[in-house]
């Protein structure tokens, strides 16, 4: 989400690498979203004079491979669509396959979901509109292949950066919700510290905050989820010990422990099936 790189460019990349498989009301929750942005330029003065960027948009589908078919019968499709996105100038659109490491079937029950992310909500509404009106034959060959049972929509906060553009990652996703009388600018002030806490320990990931939009569940009680990108399981590891046996759960629990609240994390291997320019 940093690096621009050409959709066609990178579409060719994944194709010659197809088999390789890694594997309260909702304005509650977008009232928060303009107060936390302007909060994290009061967090960090040293960028006041800086353009903060615009949130972006997050649509996620949850998805069932149907009897028979595999992961190589939906990166057919992918390829198609990818030409499609290309033919529709979806330009900004970056997208990933996400299959399930480690989880529980009482919480997510399906083998599969597509993450998609463009950089504002224009662009979400222009790759919406396309496909809703010129998207129904490949819709169909996308539905033989997998039954998705819900689409749901964040506004996304990316609030550490990767160091490269958008690649195939190990992510972790927790629903997170703010302790009572903390407020956004206390989030937002505990992350600032979390992140100097993860450069000094030269932990090399990425973190972003979703917050809910459409189509999530209305008796949703978590204020937003939390999700984690890793470039790697050994790159997990090495953070997973330093978490455990290092002292990051100390120094987690001092810095976040008075602001927020998370449930166990769900990991998934996210598969980059399409890169999108001016992220």
């Amino acid at each position: 989400m940093v690096k621009s790189r050409s959709p066609k460019s990178a579409r060719a990349r994944l194709k010659k690498n197809k088999q390789t498989d890694h594997g309260g009301s909702h304005m509650k929750y977008w009232n928060a979203l303009l107060p936390a942005a302007l909060l994290a330029l009061a967090i960090n003065p040293s960028q006041a004079q800086e353009a903060m960027p615009p949130m972006g948009s997050v649509e996620n589908w949850g998805c069932q491979m149907n009897e028979g078919k595999s992961a190589s019968d939906l990166m057919k499709v992918v390829d198609d669509w990818n030409e499609w996105a290309d033919d529709n100038e979806l330009d900004a659109y970056t997208a990933w396959i996400m299959n399930p490491i480690f989880k529980s079937d009482a919480d997510f029950v399906r083998e599969a979901g597509w993450f998609g992310f463009t950089p504002n909500f224009t662009e979400a509404g222009k790759g919406l509109q396309a496909w809703m009106t010129k998207g129904q034959k490949l819709n169909e060959r996308f539905n033989d292949v997998w039954t998705c049972s819900w689409h749901s929509e964040f506004a996304t906060m990316l609030v550490r950066p990767p160091a490269d553009g958008p690649s195939s990652a190990i992510v972790s996703f927790s629903d997170c919700t703010l302790n009572e009388g903390a407020t956004v600018a206390d989030l937002m002030a505990a992350t600032a510290k979390w992140n100097a806490y993860l450069d000094e320990q030269e932990v090399m990931n990425a973190i972003a905050y979703h917050f809910p939009g459409h189509g999530n569940p209305t008796d949703m009680t978590a204020d937003m989820k939390v999700s984690i990108w890793r470039p790697s399981l050994e790159s997990y590891g090495r953070d997973a010990d330093l978490y455990v046996n290092g002292g990051g759960l100390q120094a987690n629990n001092a810095i976040f422990g008075e602001v927020m609240s998370c449930d166990s994390a769900r990991m998934y291997a996210a598969t980059l099936i399409r890169s999108g320019q001016g992220e």
